[in-house]
């Protein structure tokens, strides 16, 4: 999305604004600690097939989630 093509439809009808799509007066709560954060995030839209996707726009908090989230490993291939 953020190259702006859409992945589910391919089609190049994508917007962003920041906060576009929002959870709670713009912001997500995402918790790394005991006391959650209200963070800011962008949003992008296809306005061909509706699909969308929301991003962290903290970079500190993406780090803070490496130090205290659960990794997800990769699907076997194959």
């Amino acid at each position: 999305m953020k190259n702006g093509q859409c992945p589910k439809c391919h089609s190049a009808t994508v917007y962003s604004q920041t906060g576009g799509v929002f959870f709670n007066n713009n912001v997500i709560h995402v918790r790394t600690s005991q006391a959650d954060q209200a963070v800011p995030f962008v949003s992008y839209i296809c306005t061909t097939c509706g699909y969308f996707e929301n991003f962290i726009a903290d970079p500190n908090k993406l780090v803070a989630v490496t130090r205290t989230w659960q990794k997800v490993p990769p699907a076997p291939s194959g």
